[in-house]
């Protein structure tokens, strides 16, 4: 089908772009990597490359090391037993826009989730819905978001 091939073809050329930082692959990580090159470049953040465990950049400005959450149906995890120092979440629209989920520090969604003795996934990671997350993400002060770039 050609339009399978303009698909593989667009890919290629992502990971030519992102210099081999992102992988694109058509295996159940291409929303993930979307996800992190559209935050990247609406927050300023260098990525770090794939199979970066804990961070996938970093904010260079305020030195802030962010991990990137991307879905396209609301499904979020946070990794287990963590205070990151940055996490954001979003959700990608299906015209490419992002919904900011969340942005600031992962300690008050770490302690949630502790406090509700949340059960992990083999103690790799938590989910967290979207209504959680924007609860959340009302009580980060602005002060503690890295900046969107798009907002200016």
């Amino acid at each position: 089908m050609k339009e399978i091939k303009q698909l593989l073809e667009i890919t290629n050329l992502l990971k030519v772009q992102y210099e081999g930082k992102l992988i694109f692959s058509l295996d159940g990580r291409l929303v993930g990597d979307i996800g992190e090159a559209l935050v990247s470049d609406r927050f300023g953040i260098e990525l770090y490359g794939k199979n970066n465990y804990m961070y996938d950049g970093i904010h260079k400005p305020s030195g802030k090391e962010v991990q990137i959450k991307a879905s396209m149906a609301y499904n979020f995890s946070y990794p287990y037993d963590k205070d990151l120092q940055h996490y954001i979440a979003v959700h990608i629209e299906p015209n490419g826009e992002l919904e900011i989920m969340y942005n600031g520090p992962g300690k008050p969604i770490h302690d949630f989730l502790k406090s509700r003795n949340r059960k992990s996934y083999r103690k790799i990671w938590y989910t967290i819905s979207k209504k959680q997350l924007l609860e959340l993400y009302e009580g980060v002060p602005y002060s503690d978001r890295i900046p969107d770039l798009k907002k200016k």
